[in-house]
């Protein structure tokens, strides 16, 4: 069960869409504000609400259905930790999320310095007397998903193993990514692995048949405790576990290309990075929740240092179910390279393809909610 306000958007008068919420709201910001946002439907129809902690901290309507303006009527930061920018961003992120065929839309803010903020930014746009909120920008807003702190390391040259990169930052610990998933209603989270929490799921996936015969790497907990650790002791690689609504169904290996075996086969640039990953849990598999940590897992890399201009990947050349989706993911099949383990097909996706063609939003055609109707957040592309 969803609920729909009107919407319409920059450029196309004559077409109106439905903005489709969650009827239990959208959750958004959680790492930004300590517990996520509560966009939902107000009393008033065209209305919507913000919450926090249960506590109205901004209201809004959406204007005529000749214009397609966002009007924010209150916005309260009362509330520690909360700033307007969260709040504005939080209610940007359910607007482009569960209509993401909207090219950009147009809000009206009474605050002059919060606007005159959220344009430094980049979280919204001037067009003349307009302010402008476009996907291709706001998805590369670091804060809703990653929470704050500095996104960009120093860079200093440093030399591993005959290859010259720069020096890579501290690990950082807990969850790194929070995104609300409205076709799933629920969080997706990655945190950085922690070996006693995450080491007995850990251990049982890497046994898992399906999995080792990827992996080679099942054993028992001390080789997995040893595993996990060396990742952590590596500053090459960054060992996260994926969760749904907080219940962990995945291990997700995201690596430098540079200083890494991949790294010789190709121009590698500095902060170009790479992944792998094992999904434990079969609860978790399928179209549904591969459209969602896939994505997601690229929209963390990318916002994680915003030098990264690429993201690459191994597959072994004979998975075609992995391939497929990483070709609908936006990933260009660059060639194969044979490493000493196994033939490999070399996958490559650009910072501009991701965000320019809004692939953090997936083709969901064919999935539906129980009632018959498109699952949120389906931005179909067609063939």
């Amino acid at each position: 069960m969803d609920v729909s306000l009107a919407i319409r958007s920059d450029g196309t008068a004559e077409r109106s869409f439905d903005l489709r919420l969650p009827a239990s709201g959208f959750e958004s910001s959680a790492l930004a504000c300590g517990q996520p946002l509560i966009i939902s439907a107000g009393s008033a129809p065209g209305s919507f609400r913000v919450e926090h902690h249960g506590v109205k901290v901004a209201s809004g309507h959406l204007s005529e259905p000749a214009t397609n303006l966002l009007v924010f009527d209150t916005i309260s930061t009362a509330v520690p930790p909360l700033s307007g920018e969260d709040i504005v961003n939080a209610v940007s992120e359910a607007v482009l999320a569960c209509n993401p065929h909207l090219i950009c839309f147009e809000i009206a803010l009474a605050d002059d310095d919060l606007a005159r903020r959220l344009l430094e930014t980049g979280a919204i746009e001037r067009r003349g007397e307009r302010l402008i909120v476009r996907p291709e920008s706001f998805f590369q807003q670091a804060r809703s998903w990653l929470g704050p702190g500095p996104k960009a390391y120093p860079e200093l040259p440093t030399l591993t193993n005959g290859a010259l990169h720069p020096q890579r930052p501290p690990k950082p610990t807990g969850r790194v990514y929070s995104r609300f998933i409205p076709w799933l209603n629920t969080q997706l989270g990655f945190h950085v692995a922690d070996i006693e929490a995450d080491l007995p799921h850990f251990h049982r996936w890497m046994n898992d048949p399906r999995v080792a015969a990827i992996w080679e790497d099942s054993g028992d907990l001390s080789y997995h405790r040893d595993f996990i650790a060396g990742r952590l002791a590596d500053p090459r690689t960054l060992p996260l576990i994926g969760t749904f609504g907080g219940a962990p169904f995945g291990y997700f290996e995201l690596y430098w290309a540079k200083e890494d075996r991949i790294g010789p086969h190709y121009d590698a640039d500095g902060y170009d990075r790479g992944w792998h990953v094992a999904i434990g849990e079969d609860d978790f598999r399928g179209k549904a929740f591969v459209s969602a940590w896939l994505p997601s897992l690229m929209h963390y890399m990318f916002l994680a240092d915003p030098r990264t201009r690429r993201i690459v990947g191994e597959p072994i050349h004979h998975h075609v179910k992995q391939i497929r989706n990483l070709d609908r993911s936006g990933f260009a099949k660059v060639k194969h390279i044979q490493f000493p383990h196994k033939k490999a097909l070399l996958v490559m996706l650009l910072r501009e393809r991701f965000f320019m063609d809004r692939l953090l939003l997936p083709d969901l055609t064919g999935l539906s909610t129980e009632d018959g109707q498109p699952v949120l957040g389906s931005l179909a592309r067609g063939a």
